[in-house]
This record gives C-alpha cells, structure tokens and sequence, in this order.
C-alpha cells in the first residue's frame, strides 16, 4: 500500500508522471487520479518516478503494483449478463483480477472495437453484438475483452499499427494489446468469467497467426478447461427466459468457438483435442443470428441432429440452424477428412471412406439455406448484406475438405509403382472427376477471397481469417501440382495459372499480418515459379500460343499482381531456391521475438517444406518419409516417379525441375507437412 500513498501524496502536490516529465507536458489528473490524460490517450502506463522501480521489475511485489492500479480503476469489471462477466467478485479475487495497463478507450479505438465486433470473425457470429456495442459505449465493458478486442483490431488498422507496431507491423501492434490480455485473464483464474474465456478464444487465434504453436495449443487448452469449470459454477435454468437465454447462447457459442479452434489446432498426430465428445454432444448448435440478437428463446438440434437431452420433452419444433451453426457442421466435415488423412496410410486407404466423406459434405451443402447455396454471384449479394465472411467461412470450409479427399485419392494412385500417365490418361472416369472436382473447389475459393477483396474497406488492412488464407494455399498449390504433374487436362493451362497466380498473391498479402502464412507463400512461390517456366518452354515449342501469352501479360489486373506473379526478381522468394551452406539457417517469420515455436531448420537446395523446414529432412510432422518411389532432391540426378516425362530444363534462376518438385510436394502431404504448417508447428512425430 506504500506505492498508493505515494501516488496520492503526489496528486496533491502537483507531481508529474514518468512520461509526462520525459515529453516535458503538462500532466493533468482527471478527478485526481491516474492516468493522467496524457497517458491515457495513448494508452500507456501511467506512474510516478518513485514507482519506476517496481515498474521494472524491481524492489516492490506485484501485489502491491495491482492493489494500487485497483484502487486507481475501482469500477474495472463491470456488470454484464449476456458477455458472462462476474457479478460481486469477493475482494479477495478483486484485488488479484487487476493490471497495471488498464486503458482509458479513445473514440478511435472504441471504432476499431466496434468494427471487431460487427465484421471481423470470429467475433461478428460468437459473440452477442447488440451487448458488445452497448458496453462500448457506455464504458462498461470488461478490460479483458477490451484489449482482447484490440488485439484483434490491430492487424487490421493502419493507424494502431503506427501507433503499437512501428517496423514489427500488425503482431507487434497486436501483441501489445494480448499481453495485457493474458495478464487479466491469469489474475482471475480462480473466477473465470465468460468474458475472459472469450478473450482468450481470440487471443489463441492471434498466437496462431504469429506462429507461436504450442502458446495457442496451450491456451486453447486452458480455454477449455475454463468454460468446464464455468459450466460447473453456473446453473442453467431451464425456463424459456429471454436473458437466461441470452446468457445459455452466449456460452453455447463461446463453446463452438473452441470446438472450431480444436478441430484446427488438432489436426496431426501427437496434437489432442481439448475438448471430448462429451462436451459439445449434447450442446444445442447455435441458432440464427436473429433469435440470438433479439433474444428469442429457441431449441435447436445438436450435432447428432436431436433435440437435447434436457430439452427433449418440451422443446416441440426445432428452431432453424444459425449462420454460426453452419459454420461448425462445415468444421466437423472437414475435420472428419483430416481424420482420415492423419489415420490413412498408402495401405490401409479406403476408397469407401472417401465416398463417406464426400457424401458427409455434399449433405452440408444440400441442408444449407436457399440464400447460402453456393450459386454464381451469391457472395456477392452476402457482401452487400454484411454476411459475406460468414458465407465464404462456411464454403472454404468444404471446398477444402472436397480438395483435401480427392486430392489423397490422387496420392494413392501416384505413388503406385506402376503409374503412368498413359495409364492416367487411359484411367476410368473416376479419376477425371476428382481433378474436376479439385478445379471447380479451388476456383470457387480463389473467387470467395477475391470478391472479399473487392467489397474490402478500404480505409483499413484486408486481414482475411487463417483458414480462408489455408484454403487459398490449398488450392494454388493443389492445381499447381496437377499442372505440372500432367494430370490436368490441357485446356485448362490458362485457368490453373490463374489460380495459382491469385492464391499467390492473397497468401503473399496474408503473411504481412500473419506471419504463420510466409511459409506457404515462399513453397507456393516455387511452385508458381516452376509451374511459369513449363508453361513459357511449352509456349515457345507451339508458335500459335505465343501471341496468347502476350496478351496474358497485358491483362494483368494490377501492378501488385505482377510483381507476385514473378517471384524470380525477389530477393526473398529466390532465396528458398539458392543453394545454401550446409547448416545454414533460413529466416524465420516475423512473428513475436523470442516466442518461436518452431526452431529454424537447415535449408539444402531446392524447395523448403511447407511447415518452414527443408526437403529431405525430417519435418514437425514425421520423422520418417513414408513409403514409395519418392525422389531425394539431395542428389542432382535424382529420378521421380517412373512414367512422368521430364520437364523442360528451367532457367538458371530455379535448380528444380517439374519431377522434382512434385516428388517432393507427394512426400510432404503424405507426411501431413502442410497440416502441420496450418497449425504452426509444435507437432510430434507420427
């Protein structure tokens, strides 16, 4: 209590601030207490010289640092019903549930706040906007999900990046504010609230978009194991009460939001999932958006497709499956191919299961509303409604999903040792189907972003969600391969270069705000390279195409375009393709400094793996390859897979040839390289 007598002796006297005496300003108190106005406009600390210590670290505990920030804040916790923040925390929680950094919201910041929590996802579908927004404005929303609010924010507005990120950019930005985030949420473990359980959500999705693995699985992780405890605490009344309602869809949806970031931080073997079967199996699925805003109690089904089991009785008629909802069937669908995929090896795939799948997410299409079908133009209509990121977050999920089974199907006949393309070529109609079906999923993806892109604000930093930019990859690189592995058909030269040259662009975009996504820009990057020199040698061997690509070259949408579409002139996707030192170490992604999950790898000549290490050695997924005739880019005169023509030699600027590069993308995938890159490494060898 030293440091509070101080700061109030001070007040009285006059005495200015650390920062304020630094700047030479006028320190003005309003009611006589900290912050001081400076301080709180831009958000910073406020203290006296004779605090400086115990803001460094030294000389008094942080008790007493939090006990006197608390007496400064005494209404920091407000109460909320359908945000689920505490109401009456004993003063022994409160005196723990402080920090030294609580802000004073500025207009500016309450807008990016705001914008958070009506476009961004996942907050616009899991969180109760018309609360939100009315805790904003009338100061009483909870610090915790303030900052967590921020930290979302920050990727996404120039001017707190400016402000918080200086060279280090939108995580630097975000970052300063989930610091402050997880110290509330750790002060109030012992009551947590369903305001820090949804802060926390958010704050995984930042650690995993700055490449820091296990701190999101770790926090995913305690996520769940805090809504547990608040399901314990809590009793749910079972009366069609519009506020109870509000509260029980508040933590349904807060619920679903972890099981999504489950189905995704789990996606490889040794990563295991938070939540069980028995958590969310009897959990209605979250109702339309409509029923939730305007709290109109509502029974919906669960995943089985009943009613709950506590519900049953007097539920009636099942309400209509919300947008979010729609959201998490999409999320289960493509986390049942997953499955398949980690569990699935070349001699136990089944054909049958991929039938199941694919019958799994065809099903989800059909059951979607007429206005979520996924038709020509609809996206379009959605931007206009303000529904669009819910629309393609729903349709990447699946069109990944249908990439992801036909494309292992694929795989399996490939890696055969006695494929050929003549006998692809010759091969049922099954096999032209799945590369069709690749086609259509990739196409339908690449145009979701673009038409986001094209509807953006454009006052603010188009920051698209993780897995839009995961699918994006998924489908550059999958059409890619098929390219240049001669399994496309060859009208479709044209179309697939355009693929991968959008979902190029969209990831080389994404990985200035997440730096999770550099790794697979540069792998796309070679691919998009090599994939350009077959198709140029292939233009000048027939003189009728050569007046074609030049028009290509002047249909160009953008300046931008064209420089991601020539990787070969930037120094830092060439660097994936010079020929390094042995034991040389690549650059890692500007991500949190000192917060890596993933040590650097040493990089040999040729292609990096997906996940950031290097082909030909073990990767964070195995640490074996599987078997098959794979080629080792090791040696310069390695040979792929038997049947496969040889690419024409590229120019000098790429060392790897057509064979090469696709021997190596048929490893890594069969090596789940590119689910462990989505996650961010921190995974365990199979």
């Amino acid at each position: 209590m030293m440091a509070s007598a101080v700061r109030s002796t001070a007040l009285r006297a006059g005495g200015a601030c650390v920062r304020c005496r630094k700047g030479k300003t006028k320190c003005v108190y309003e009611n006589g207490r900290a912050p001081c106005k400076n301080c709180a406009k831009g958000m910073h600390e406020c203290y006296l010289p004779s605090e400086s210590m115990s803001h460094g670290g030294h000389g008094v505990s942080p008790a007493r640092v939090q006990q006197r920030a608390r007496e400064s804040l005494p209404s920091e916790r407000a109460v909320s019903g359908t945000s689920g923040e505490r109401q009456g925390p004993p003063a022994s929680s409160v005196s723990r549930h402080v920090s030294s950094t609580a802000e004073k919201l500025t207009p500016e910041l309450m807008q990016e706040c705001e914008r958070v929590i009506s476009k961004t996802l996942p907050a616009c579908v899991a969180f109760h906007k018309p609360s939100f927004l009315q805790q904003l404005k009338n100061g009483a929303m909870d610090p915790t999900m303030v900052n967590a609010l921020l930290t979302t924010a920050a990727r996404h507005s120039p001017a707190m990046i400016r402000r918080y990120g200086g060279h280090g950019g939108g995580s630097t930005a975000a970052e300063h504010f989930a610091t402050k985030t997880i110290n509330l949420i750790m002060q109030a473990l012992d009551q947590p609230s369903l305001a820090d359980i949804q802060a926390l959500c958010l704050l995984v999705v930042h650690e995993w978009g700055c490449r820091n693995a296990v701190r999101a699985y770790i926090y995913l992780g305690q996520a769940a194991r805090m809504a547990q405890m608040y399901r314990v605490v809590h009793t749910h009344h079972q009366q069609p009460d519009p506020d109870q309602f509000l509260q029980d869809e508040s933590f349904r949806r807060t619920l679903w939001l972890i099981y999504i970031l489950d189905c995704f931080l789990t996606s490889s073997p040794g990563r295991h999932p938070a939540l069980s079967l028995h958590d969310v199996k009897d959990v209605a699925l979250p109702c339309l958006d409509m029923n939730y805003h305007f709290g109109s109690p509502v029974v919906v089904r669960t995943l089985s497709g009943v009613a709950p089991s506590h519900m049953a009785e007097t539920a009636g008629a099942l309400g209509e499956v919300g947008e979010f909802g729609h959201i998490v069937l999409a999320t289960k669908a493509w986390r049942n191919v997953v499955e398949m995929m980690t569990t699935t090896t070349l001699e136990t795939f089944s054909e049958d299961r991929c039938l199941e799948l694919e019958q799994e997410i065809d099903a989800i299409r059909q059951s979607l509303p007429m206005h979520f079908a996924d038709k020509p133009g609809q996206i379009n209509l959605h931007i206009t409604m303000g529904s669009g990121y819910t629309y393609a977050m729903i349709h990447c999920l699946l069109n990944c999903g249908t990439i992801f089974v036909n494309r292992r199907r694929i795989l399996q006949v490939v890696t055969d040792d006695n494929f050929s393309l003549e006998a692809w070529r010759m091969s049922p109609h099954t096999h032209v189907q799945a590369v069709d079906r690749i086609f259509a999923a990739s196409h339908s993806i690449i145009h979701s972003l673009l038409s986001l892109e094209h509807g953006a604000d454009k006052d603010n930093i188009l920051c698209f969600p993780i897995f839009m930019l995961f699918s994006a990859f998924t489908a550059g690189s999958t059409v890619a391969y098929l390219a240049l592995k001669g399994l496309a058909p060859s009208n479709v030269t044209e179309s697939a270069s355009g693929i991968v040259r959008d979902s190029l662009r969209l990831c080389q975009e994404g990985s200035e705000s997440w730096p999770l996504v550099l790794p697979w820009q540069r792998h796309l990057s070679v691919m998009s390279k090599v994939l350009r020199e077959v198709n140029n040698v292939s233009r000048e061997r027939d003189p009728d195409s050569r007046e074609e690509s030049k028009l290509d070259n002047i249909g160009s949408p953008s300046v931008k375009d064209d420089a991601v579409s020539q990787p070969d002139t930037n120094p830092d996707a060439m660097d994936y393709d010079q020929a390094q030192p042995a034991g040389s170490q690549g650059p890692i992604p500007a991500s949190v400094e000192g917060r890596e999950s993933e040590p650097p790898a040493p990089r040999r000549t040729g292609i990096a793996t997906i996940n950031g290490g290097s082909v030909g050695a073990s990767t964070p997924a195995t640490a074996s390859p599987p078997p098959g005739p794979h080629t080792k880019l090791d040696s310069p005169d390695a040979v792929s897979v038997s049947g496969v023509p040889t690419a024409a030699p590229p120019g000098p600027e790429v060392d790897m040839t057509a064979i090469e590069l696709c021997a190596a993308f048929e490893r890594q995938l069969l090596e789940l390289d590119d689910l462990a890159a989505f996650m961010g490494g921190g995974v365990a060898p199979s």
